[in-house]
């Protein structure tokens, strides 16, 4: 995927071009759960490059469901949920080059890796936007599975079978 900064922050759900050292965040705090998620695009310095993220900040917890948080990768009540960093390529157009959730790489592991990270990161903020905690894994399966592998239909056995013809079944055809 190679396309203009204005067109990549636009499907990262940034309506403007951002300047160096500026971010555009988004927040929303689940008081049921005690978790914040904390959503951001940023432009880095002299515009060389963009990254979006995505966080859980968990409140702090006195019982054994600490040990369970570091065992999941959780250091400090933060949970790194996404990271995607994109650079400009040749010109004015720009390309995601590192995209990961939940610790997962998914650089060339799925078809259309740049496309379906800009998507599951704006599935999250548009989540966020709505007061709602984003479900990260019903956004995983939905946004960045591997369903249509340069051929459509899922992997597997069902789908990819050529069909059995018996040449009885063909219409007009005589023996």
């Amino acid at each position: 995927m190679r396309i203009t900064l204005d067109q990549l922050l636009e499907k990262l759900g940034v309506d403007r071009v951002l300047s160096p050292y500026e971010t555009q965040p988004w927040f929303h705090y689940d008081t049921e759960k005690g978790v914040t998620c904390s959503a951001e695009v940023r432009m880095g310095p002299g515009s060389e490059d963009v990254e979006a993220e995505i966080q859980f900040l968990h409140d702090e917890k006195e019982n054994d469901d600490d040990k369970k948080d570091e065992e999941e990768g959780k250091s400090e009540g933060r949970e790194q949920i996404m990271h995607m960093r994109a650079l400009p390529v040749t010109g004015d157009q720009w390309s995601p080059t590192t995209l990961r959730v939940k610790d997962k790489n998914y650089v060339n592991e799925v078809y259309d890796w740049e496309g379906k990270g800009c998507n599951f990161f704006r599935a999250c903020i548009e989540a966020v936007s709505m007061g709602v905690l984003p479900d990260i894994d019903e956004l995983i399966e939905k946004e960045l599975s591997d369903d249509d592998h340069w051929g459509g239909g899922k992997r597997g056995k069902i789908g990819r079978k050529s069909p059995t013809v018996k040449p009885g079944q063909l219409l007009g055809m005589k023996k």
